[in-house]
């Protein structure tokens, strides 16, 4: 991931124009992505987020698919390695494939991921 930051809009001066913008975001329902193994979780990736769950705070990644849904996945440290290995930027299409747990060469259980980054530009 490069360029990749969290989704904000733009921040208005006067209460009412707050308070709509507030109400705007409050009713975008993004869902964190729970996959079984074999699913895929495919689209456009639009940014990021900060979000606390289970294990504490960390950072979730936005994908909006075709029909214009937002998913938020957790961002693994492998996720945020290939991401960056393979340029990933907002605009750019993404394909993250959970292929279940697996176990490490130390003993310990870890998600496997498969990631197919389409550049936006074309390279």
């Amino acid at each position: 991931m490069n360029n990749i930051t969290e989704t904000t809009l733009p921040l208005p001066t006067n209460i009412n124009d707050r308070i709509a913008a507030l109400k705007q975001k409050a009713t975008l329902a993004i869902e964190t992505w729970q996959p079984e193994p074999g699913e895929s979780l495919i689209g456009e990736l639009i940014g990021s987020q900060k979000a606390s769950g289970i294990y504490g705070e960390n950072i979730q990644i936005l994908i909006k698919d075709e029909t214009g849904h937002v998913t938020a996945a957790w961002l693994t440290a492998w996720l945020k390695d290939n991401l960056r290995a393979q340029g990933a930027d907002k605009g750019d299409l993404v394909a993250i494939t959970f292929l279940g747990k697996k176990m490490s060469p130390a003993g310990r259980p870890y998600n496997a991921y498969s990631l197919v980054v389409d550049k936006l530009n074309g390279v």
